[in-house]
């Protein structure tokens, strides 16, 4: 035993030894032929062969590519083993969604423009080369915009450029760019869980566009709200402003006019476009340049309004935006701004006194179907998915345009409201809301009839008053003042604008009382008889005036001798004083209760009177409305056509000017009035108001024959 181990030992130190010169050889990177020394170092060699072959087959296979996982094999009808591949889904990395936030981050220094002032380029070849590489990032935004959000960048930071012509070509080819680009719905921002979650590549790749597009449109519209602001008002009085930049603006407004007229209007920074528009809209300019951009400026928004017949988001929020503007500006506006509000059409077929009846009718517990409490949690269920939807396709319902409705009246007739109080005491003052006066009750002629009853006596108060400061400022009760006109040879008391005015006011009135008279929602009776005695009065001077029938919109000569600065200026309403007049008598006597047989007689005679003046159309229309007044009130008004009914010891008719004081209704003492007139009239130029006279003169007779 003891030999045994005295060989086995020996043998051992031996390999060891052999072992070690191997590695002292191999260490030193010496390879000799040195004979091997026994059969033990072959079988030495043979183990250590078995345990790398060992350890090789123990190690994964690797793949050439690394984003390529092993998968389990695949075994064939054959036998054979066939080894399966698939590529790995690589999560998103922290520097890709350092990309996805590059859109949040501060905006970068703007590039140099040496590229574009290049000296040894002539300035042809300079512009060619400013054409050509803007019409490429445009070319290539429209190939791919996902994957050319870098040119989207880019050709925005163009638009800022200090070189005129780079800034003028990059702001007119992002236009086109951000229309075929831009969705016609809004994008919202994403949520920190949204940005925090793990999305594919296709969906992290349209978030980023999504982000991208919305970021350069926020700066681009941003960029145009900074030029915008430049006039050439503004350049009059500062020198730093250039000529460029006085063009730049103008190319602002009108690219903003060109995105708020696409489906841009819907996309996202609305409002802030809208405003842009609207804060260029102060007073007319007096540059023709400026001046056709003004008149874009209102176009296009009348026709905003117009189109947004179905929805009223659009309505509501330039309604918004132009109320702040006016009262942020203390009313000193244009009167065409305030004209943009004739143009709503959402408001054309609301109704206020409606709006508690469209509700569903309550059911009756007996009628009701029974559910169970499981079909009832699901009905509920279906309604909450029903209402996200409907989110998600931005569709506005009725309940919801009937809200629209009732925010743009009580907006808009407060504004109203407003420009009428601040402006009655300063009627004939400039700068101030008095100018604005007759668009304002323009307004309320049209949208004053859905005001509510809480603002009717306001309402009422205030044009109450406007009309008595008229009257006041023009009153004959001053023999002086009456001595005054009648030496300057003034055709009348009031004027065309004053006249016009004074019919609004009537109008407005009356339509306001009339609208809650006929729903049955006025409890108290309103006594108009200011409005009434108003209409009489200015019945004589409505007939001396030389523009009748003529609105702001007819084509006609201005007349030679009249002031240009009393001309009246343009107003969306385009009826005639000739209308207005009709209609006021016509609310008198037809649509309300303040007609009687003294006014009726009174307004006859005066009524004959004004048609020796007034021309043939206003004429025969005053002898129609004459003629339902003899229907009306036939048993009393005959006796004015019967001179022998007339001869009584009550006095003479007091026409009011040949004693130089105002004419009154009330003391006229109209049962003393014969229509002489009637003679005159039979012998006018025209045959059709001949023949009219002659009719009604026909009609008392035949009364009178009754009789």
């Amino acid at each position: 035993m003891g030999k045994r181990k005295t060989k086995s030992k020996t043998s051992d130190d031996r390999r060891k030894k052999l072992k070690q010169d191997a590695d002292s050889q191999l260490d030193n990177g010496v390879f000799s032929e040195s004979v091997h020394q026994g059969p033990d170092l072959d079988i030495d060699q043979e183990a250590d062969w078995e345990t790398a072959e060992q350890s090789y087959e123990l190690k994964p296979r690797s793949a050439k590519h690394k984003d390529v996982v092993e998968g389990l094999p695949i075994k064939r009808s054959d036998g054979t083993v066939e080894r399966t591949q698939r590529e790995q889904t690589v999560p998103e990395s922290d520097d890709e969604e350092q990309e996805l936030q590059a859109p949040a981050q501060p905006e970068e220094k703007e590039e140099s423009e040496d590229e574009f002032n290049d000296s040894s380029l002539s300035p042809r070849e300079r512009l060619v080369k400013i054409k050509e590489e803007v019409a490429e990032l445009a070319a290539r935004l429209m190939e791919d915009p996902e994957e050319n959000t870098a040119c989207l960048t880019r050709l925005r930071k163009m638009s800022k450029s200090k070189n005129f012509v780079v800034s003028q070509l990059a702001i007119i080819s992002l236009v086109p760019v951000f229309k075929s680009l831009a969705p016609g719905y809004k994008i919202r921002q994403l949520t920190d869980a949204e940005k925090r979650e793990k999305v594919s590549k296709e969906v992290a790749r349209l978030r980023q566009f999504e982000q991208s597009l919305i970021y350069n449109y926020k700066l681009f519209v941003d960029h145009l709200g900074d030029l915008g602001r430049i006039t050439r008002s503004n350049s009059m009085n500062n020198k730093n402003i250039t000529e460029n930049q006085v063009k730049l603006g103008q190319l602002a407004l009108k690219v903003c006019c060109e995105m708020a007229s696409s489906a841009l209007k819907f996309f996202n920074n609305r409002n802030e476009l809208l405003t842009i528009i609207v804060k260029r809209l102060n007073k007319k300019p007096q540059d023709i340049e400026d001046h056709r951009v003004f008149t874009k400026c209102i176009r296009l928004l009348e026709s905003l309004l117009a189109e947004d017949k179905e929805h009223g988001e659009l309505s509501h929020d330039l309604t918004n935006i132009l109320c702040k503007t006016i009262t942020e500006k203390k009313y000193r506006v244009d009167e065409s701004v305030l004209n943009i509000f004739l143009s709503l059409s959402v408001l054309d077929d609301y109704n206020p006194s409606e709006g508690g009846r469209r509700s569903a009718p309550k059911l009756k517990k007996k009628d009701r179907v029974h559910l169970s409490k499981k079909q009832r949690k699901s009905r509920k269920e279906m309604k909450e998915i029903e209402e996200e939807l409907e989110k998600a396709k931005q569709t506005i319902t009725a309940e919801e345009r009937e809200k629209f409705q009732a925010k743009i009246l009580q907006r808009l007739l407060k504004l109203y409201l407003e420009i009428l109080k601040v402006g009655a005491s300063s009627v004939d003052e400039k700068n101030d809301a008095g100018l604005l006066m007759a668009a304002v009750l323009e307004g309320l002629s049209k949208f004053g009839k859905m005001a509510n009853f809480d603002l009717l006596g306001d309402f009422l108060e205030v044009l109450r008053e406007i009309m008595t400061d008229i009257v006041s400022s023009n009153s004959l009760t001053n023999e002086d003042d009456a001595d005054e006109i009648y030496e300057e040879g003034e055709c009348g008391l009031f004027d065309s604008r004053q006249i016009r005015t004074i019919l609004l006011c009537i109008m407005t009135s009356f339509q306001l009382t009339l609208n809650h008279l006929t729903v049955g929602k006025l409890p108290i009776s309103i006594d108009l008889s200011r409005f009434v005695s108003t209409m009489y009065l200015i019945l004589s001077d409505l007939a001396l005036d030389c523009e009748l029938e003529f609105s702001s919109k007819s084509l006609r000569l201005l007349d030679p001798l009249s002031n240009s600065e009393n001309l009246e200026k343009p107003s969306v309403n385009v009826s005639t004083k000739s209308e207005l007049l009709l209609n006021c008598l016509d609310s008198i006597f037809f649509r309300s209760r303040n007609g009687s047989v003294s006014r009726s007689v009174s307004f006859t005679k005066r009524l004959y009177l004004s048609i020796l003046h007034t021309p043939e159309k206003t004429s025969l229309a005053t002898l129609k409305f004459i003629g339902k007044l003899v229907n009306k009130y036939g048993e009393s008004l005959k006796g004015l056509w019967n001179t022998e009914e007339r001869i009584s010891g009550e006095g003479s008719y007091q026409l009011g000017i040949e004693i130089q004081r105002e004419v009154e209704l009330e003391r006229c003492n109209s049962s003393a009035a014969t229509l002489w007139e009637n003679v005159l009239l039979d012998k006018h130029y025209s045959p059709m108001v001949r023949d009219g006279a002659r009719s009604l003169m026909k009609l008392s007779k035949v009364n009178d024959r009754k009789v």
